[in-house]
C-alpha cells in the first residue's frame, strides 16, 4: 500500500512542477505597451539630467556652437563613440526591460474573476472578483492617446489600492471590456427569463421585489448566471445575438448626458479657489518686503538691508510660485472637458487635459456623497460633488463626481445617486440642505444652550433623515451637505467631551470606507442624537436587507431572497416602537410622535 502511494506521488510530482505559468487562454496586452511605458522613461531621464546639470549642458551647447566639439571628435573620436554607445545601450536596456515586462504580462477574464499575471523574476498573480468590482477606470496618458491605447483599472471593496491593472489595450477593446465587466458585476449578462426554472424577471409585475429597482438598471432582464454548467474559470468570449444583441443595442441608446462643465466656468472656479488665495499670500509677502526696503531707503545702510531682503525673498517666492502653478494646473487638468453620462452600468465621467480618464461609478457602489460650496464660489452659486467609493481610498481626484456646477447640475447629478428621497418635497429638502438654516423642513440645529461652541455655524449645523438617506449639513462660509444611504452606514458612534456633558450635547460620527470626507456632526442635542443612533441602528439593518440586492447576488440567492421578501411583505404588520413597520416607507425622526421616540 505504501509502495503504491509512493509511485502515485512520483508520477504526480512531475505534472505539478511542469505546470506552465501561462496557457493558451491567457491574453497578452497590446504590443505597443513597451513603447508607451519606455517612451516616458526615455523622455524623463534626459529631463532629470538636464535639470540637475544645467550649466554643463549650457557649456556643451556653447562648445558645439563654437566648433570645439567637432574639432575634438575629428582628433579623438573614441570617447564620443563610447559615450554614444553607452547612451544607446541604456535606451536599449530600458526598452528591453519593458518588452520583457510586456511578454510576461497577461490577463484572462473568467466567469468570476479578472486575473492578471506579471513579473519577470518575481512573478505576481492578481485577481479581482467581478461581483466585488466597485468601479472600472479607463485611463489614457499622453503617449497612450497618441497611439490609441488605454489602461484599465479595477477597483474592489477589499482594499484602498487598485486590485488589477491592464496596461495597455486598444481603446475600443478597453471600452468593450469595461462594459462587459460592469454588466457582469451588475448581473446583466443573460436574461433570467431564459434560465430554466427561474420564473418571472425580478422587479416585474407580481414580483415581491417590485418597487425596489436599481437606479440606472435599464436592462435589469439581462443577468449573468455564474452557476451555469460550464467551467467557472473558462475564458469568456461573448457574442451577443438575437435578444441579447437587441438588449445591448437598446442599452447603448439609453445613455444620456447628465452634466457638462464649460471651460470658462472651470477657469473661473480655478481662479476663485485655494490657488488664488495662495498667490495672494505670495503677493502680500512681496509687497511687504518691498515696503520695508523702501522705508529704509534713506538710511545709509539701506543697500545692504535691501540686498538681504531680496536674497531671502527670492528663494522662498520661486518655489511658492511653482507650487501655485502646479495647483492651478492640477485643478484645471482634472476638470477639463468634464462630462458625466448616465448609462445602464452607472454614471460615466470623463475628464483630463493631457491625460484623459473615463470612470464608471455604479450608484449602488457609492457609500456617501458630499456637496461642497467654497466661500469664494458663493457669489457664482457654484457647487462641487465628491463621493466615497469603496476601493478609491482618500484620493480626491477620482472621487469627484462634479468639479463645478450650478444648482440644476448638482440636483440632476445627485438624483443619479439618490433617485428618490421618498419625501413630499424633495427639491425643497435638498435645497434647504445646501443653502438653508434653522429648523425648517425637519432639520436640526445646535441647541441655544450650546451656542458659545458654534456661535457662527449654529443655525446650519444639523441633520435630517429621509426614508432612503441620512443628511448632514454644515458650514457657514464654506457649505457642505453630506448624504449617506441607510444601507451604507456601517456603524455610528457618539462622543462627548466634559464641557459637552454639562450642556447635554454630543458629536455623532458615521463610519464608512475611507474617502475624501468624513460624515461627522458636532454639538447636537443629546436626546436627538440618541434617538438618531437607535433609529439608524435598526433601520440601517432593514435597509441592507431590502435595498437593491438583486443586482449583486447570484440567481439562486435572488430566488431565496424574493421568497423571504414575499413572506415578510405578506405577513401582518406588528406594532413596533423601535422603528418603522414597513421598510420601504419608514417614518423619519422628525416625523415620529415625540411620545414614540
Amino acid at each position: 500500500m505504501n509502495e503504491q502511494a509512493t509511485e502515485d506521488y512520483a508520477t504526480e510530482k512531475p505534472k505539478r512542477t511542469s505546470e506552465r505559468w501561462f496557457d493558451a487562454t491567457w491574453t497578452k496586452v497590446h504590443p505597443l505597451s513597451p513603447v508607451v511605458r519606455g517612451g516616458l522613461a526615455v523622455v524623463a531621464i534626459p529631463g532629470l539630467l538636464l535639470s540637475y546639470n544645467w550649466q554643463s549642458w549650457m557649456d556643451a551647447w556653447e562648445a558645439f556652437r563654437s566648433g570645439e566639439i567637432q574639432r575634438n571628435v575629428e582628433s579623438n573620436p573614441m570617447p564620443f563613440l563610447l559615450g554614444a554607445g553607452g547612451v544607446l545601450l541604456v535606451v536599449a536596456l530600458i526598452f528591453a526591460g519593458f518588452a520583457l515586462s510586456w511578454w510576461f504580462t497577461r490577463y484572462k477574464i473568467t466567469a468570476e474573476h479578472v486575473m492578471v499575471k506579471s513579473g519577470i523574476f518575481v512573478r505576481q498573480h492578481r485577481q479581482a472578483r467581478i461581483d466585488r468590482v466597485q468601479a472600472v477606470d479607463l485611463r489614457q496618458p499622453l503617449l497612450a492617446r497618441l497611439t490609441g491605447l488605454a489602461e484599465l483599472k479595477f477597483e474592489v471593496a477589499e482594499g484602498d489600492g487598485t486590485a488589477a491593472t491592464l496596461a495597455f489595450l486598444k481603446r475600443s477593446q478597453a471600452e468593450e471590456l469595461r462594459s462587459e465587466i460592469m454588466d457582469r458585476a451588475a448581473g446583466r449578462s443573460e436574461s433570467p427569463a431564459e434560465v430554466e426554472g427561474f420564473g418571472e424577471v425580478p422587479g416585474g409585475p407580481g414580483s415581491a421585489y417590485a418597487g425596489f429597482t436599481h437606479p440606472g438598471d435599464a436592462e435589469a432582464a439581462h443577468r449573468y448566471d455564474p452557476c451555469a454548467a460550464h467551467d467557472p474559470y473558462a475564458p469568456i468570449h461573448p457574442t451577443p445575438t438575437g435578444r441579447a444583441a437587441a438588449g445591448l443595442h437598446r442599452a447603448a441608446h439609453q445613455d444620456r448626458l447628465i452634466a457638462k462643465v464649460p471651460t470658462g466656468r472651470l477657469i473661473g472656479s480655478v481662479l476663485s479657489g485655494w490657488g488664488t488665495i495662495f498667490v495672494l499670500v505670495i503677493v502680500v509677502m512681496a509687497v511687504v518686503a518691498v515696503g520695508i526696503g523702501l522705508a529704509v531707503g534713506s538710511d545709509g545702510g539701506s543697500v545692504s538691508i535691501w540686498a538681504v531682503l531680496t536674497g531671502a525673498a527670492l528663494p522662498a517666492v520661486i518655489p511658492m510660485g511653482i507650487a501655485a502653478i502646479t495647483i492651478y494646473y492640477q485643478q484645471f487638468s482634472s476638470g477639463f472637458g468634464f462630462t458625466s453620462t448616465a448609462t445602464s452600468s452607472g454614471l460615466r465621467v470623463r475628464y483630463g487635459l493631457l491625460e484623459t480618464t473615463n470612470q464608471t461609478i455604479p450608484p449602488g457602489r457609492v457609500q456617501a456623497l458630499q456637496i461642497q460650496q467654497p466661500v469664494l464660489w458663493r457669489p457664482f452659486r457654484w457647487f462641487k460633488i465628491v463621493v466615497t467609493v469603496a476601493g478609491y481610498g482618500i484620493g480626491e481626484k477620482r472621487s469627484v463626481l462634479l468639479p463645478v456646477g450650478r444648482l440644476d447640475d448638482v440636483m440632476v447629478t445627485a438624483a443619479e445617486m439618490f433617485p428618490d428621497l421618498q419625501v413630499e418635497n424633495p427639491e425643497e429638502v435638498f435645497t434647504a440642505g445646501l443653502t438653508g438654516s434653522g429648523t425648517k423642513l425637519g432639520y436640526t440645529e445646535v441647541p441655544r444652550r450650546a451656542r458659545f461652541f458654534d456661535p457662527i455655524v449654529r443655525r446650519r449645523r444639523g441633520f435630517r433623515t429621509t426614508p432612503t438617506a441620512l443628511m448632514f449639513r454644515d458650514g457657514r462660509a464654506s457649505r457642505q451637505l453630506t448624504m449617506v444611504p441607510h444601507e451604507r452606514i456601517q456603524s455610528l458612534s457618539l462622543t462627548q467631551g466634559p464641557l459637552q456633558r454639562r450642556r447635554a450635547i454630543a458629536d455623532i460620527f458615521i463610519h464608512s470606507p475611507a474617502g475624501p470626507f468624513a460624515a461627522k456632526l458636532k454639538n447636537q442635542d443629546l436626546d436627538a442624537v440618541k434617538d438618531l443612533f437607535e433609529y439608524e441602528s435598526d433601520h440601517a439593518a432593514q435597509a441592507r436587507r431590502y435595498s437593491d440586492r438583486n443586482q449583486w447576488m447570484r440567481l439562486e440567492e435572488l430566488r431565496e431572497f424574493e421568497r423571504k421578501a414575499a413572506e415578510a411583505l405578506a405577513a401582518p404588520e406588528e406594532p413596533s416602537t423601535t422603528g418603522p413597520a414597513h421598510p420601504a416607507a419608514p417614518l423619519t425622526y422628525q416625523e415620529q410622535d415625540p411620545r414614540d421616540r
